[in-house]
């Protein structure tokens, strides 16, 4: 897809995955190499979505309205189920034209699977504000269905990169042991409110209440800005110090959000979902050689 100095590549037989997504010659999203095309690796593109629900389950399954569910694992690079069926599943393409792309996926239950029937869609679009990504999860199921939903993209890292970003505050470190216990307020080193160089940072938190809007500032001047709305109102951080991208995600959940929920943990971000209904929320990436 093209559109102006914006160009989008996305694999929809690999979960809905972008490929690339540049703003000129420059890589916006952390692009995935041509030898990965030919012989997929998860967590080697550009970005995917996460339906039904984003981030990791802490143990084997999760709890809900009186039943337990046991769930494989979903990829072998990750001891439990990890942001849901969608990631690992083709989509088929319901609509394309030059500047939106509109796929869809069906989920039926099997053995160690989510339990309910589902429905997702995601809508890629360019225009001169940038990309759009529109997500949506549906129940397909007769009875009622606990969701989330987000993205996880990759930005490119590199030497004095800025994010900056505000949040109300920050859940603590995935552990087994903390899923009876909720978010907490920002403390020195965790807080992206005045912009903190991330290129040296390990950090991987999920931050709660936020404020929809994040920027990153590389030091040539350039900015990409990731805006959200709808369901997702929680931002997942993620970089390590020796790699050369930091995840910026919007989502809608706590990770192992059905657990926090079973445990009446506050703002699980979780959505019970009647048959028929959804949930949804709309992305927004796109750069600029000045603040917008």
């Amino acid at each position: 897809m093209q559109h102006g100095p914006y160009s989008l590549a996305v694999a929809p037989a690999f979960g809905a995955r972008i490929v690339s997504f540049r703003y000129g010659s420059r890589d916006v999203l952390r692009p995935t190499p041509d030898n990965i095309l030919n012989e997929p690796k998860v967590y080697e593109f550009a970005g995917f979505p996460l339906m039904p629900y984003s981030g990791p389950l802490f143990g084997p399954g999760f709890s809900f309205n009186g039943n337990s569910y046991i769930l494989d694992r979903t990829v072998r690079e990750e001891p439990t189920a990890t942001h849901g069926d969608a990631w690992i599943g083709a989509f088929d393409v319901r609509e394309r034209t030059e500047n939106k792309l509109l796929l869809e996926f069906e989920h039926i239950p099997g053995p160690a699977t989510f339990p309910f029937r589902w429905r997702g869609t995601v809508e890629y679009g360019l225009s001169d504000r940038g990309l759009s990504i529109l997500l949506s999860v549906t129940s397909r199921d007769s009875q009622l269905m606990p969701a989330g939903l987000g993205f996880h993209p990759y930005f490119p890292k590199t030497k004095g990169l800025r994010l900056a970003f505000d949040a109300v505050g920050v859940w603590p470190a995935d552990a087994p042991e903390v899923v009876t216990k909720g978010y907490g307020p920002l403390t020195d080193g965790l807080s992206f409110r005045s912009g903190p160089d991330v290129s040296e940072m390990v950090v991987d938190r999920l931050y709660e209440g936020w404020d929809g809007r994040a920027v990153l500032t590389y030091s040539d001047g350039h900015r990409t800005y990731i805006t959200a709305d709808g369901a997702l109102n929680k931002l997942q951080v993620y970089s390590a110090w020796h790699y050369p991208y930091v995840c910026v995600e919007p989502v809608s959940n706590a990770n192992d959000g059905f657990n926090r929920m079973a445990h009446r943990v506050l703002c699980h971000g979780i959505q019970i979902l009647e048959p028929g209904r959804s949930i949804e929320g709309t992305i927004r990436i796109w750069s600029s050689e000045f603040e917008a």
